[in-house]
This record gives structure tokens, C-alpha cells and sequence, in this order.
């Protein structure tokens, strides 16, 4: 499955695709916060463009919605399970290292095994999201 399979938005699916490679790149070099905040940033935007495919009379504007708010309605709306919700909420955490205070707040860097169990909640998600779309 590629991002232009899952996600509607011609120019986000290709901003995805950037992120997945990206993660993969950052990964493999040991590069282990910005491979978890390019992997909680993809799943950001698969879900937002999944609010704005599945809910497009939603009264919340698009550029209001972050990744708790994706999470907690992917959830509610039954698109991803409670273990991906649970798990995704922990790779939400990841994400936000892109702050440095988040960092501190959470006591330890990301290494290989962190960034090991991120790929398959991605994988989850996607899958989930993928089986849910109408």
C-alpha cells in the first residue's frame, strides 16, 4: 500500500510518502527522535486527512485538530481499535520530542528498540484505517 492509496489528498500523500522515507532514513542512522517524530507526524496526517474525508461537515476547522484530537476521534469512530489508539497515544509522546522540554519531561532519549516499536503501530494504523475507509 502507498500514501496515495490511503490518503485522498493528492499533496499530502506525497508529503506522507516523504515522512515514511524520511523515518526510514533517520532509522537506519541512528537518528532515533526524528525518526519517532517523522513517524507520529505521518500518522498526523493520514488522520487529518481522514477527518476530512470521513466527517467534511465537521464544525472544528482543520487547522485546529492535533494529534490527540485525530487519535481520540479515530478511536470514537471506531477507524482504529483500542490497542492502536493506546499505542498511538504512547508514539504521540515520541512525536512530541520535537519540543525539548518533552524530552526532559519523559527522562530518556529515544533509541533503537523506541523506534522499533513505533514502525509497527504505523503499520496498525494504516492498516485500520485502510479496512475502515467507505
Amino acid at each position: 500500500m502507498t500514501m496515495a492509496d490511503l490518503v485522498r489528498d493528492a499533496d499530502l500523500a506525497t508529503i506522507l510518502e516523504s515522512r515514511i522515507n524520511e523515518a526510514r532514513v533517520c532509522d537506519r542512522n541512528g537518528a532515533y527522535s526524528s525518526a519517532g517524530i517523522m513517524l507520529g507526524s505521518l500518522l498526523e496526517g493520514v488522520l487529518l486527512d481522514a477527518v476530512k474525508a470521513r466527517l467534511p461537515g465537521s464544525s472544528e476547522p482543520l487547522k485546529k485538530w492535533n494529534l490527540h484530537n485525530l487519535l481520540e476521534t479515530a478511536h470514537d469512530k471506531e477507524w482504529i481499535q483500542a490497542d492502536v489508539h493506546g499505542f498511538a497515544t504512547t508514539l504521540r509522546e515520541y512525536r512530541n520530542l520535537v519540543h525539548p522540554k518533552a524530552q526532559v519531561n519523559i527522562g530518556h532519549a529515544p533509541d533503537r528498540d523506541t523506534v522499533s516499536m513505533c514502525w509497527p503501530v504505523i503499520n496498525a494504523a494504516l492498516n485500520e484505517l485502510a479496512a475502515t475507509a467507505g
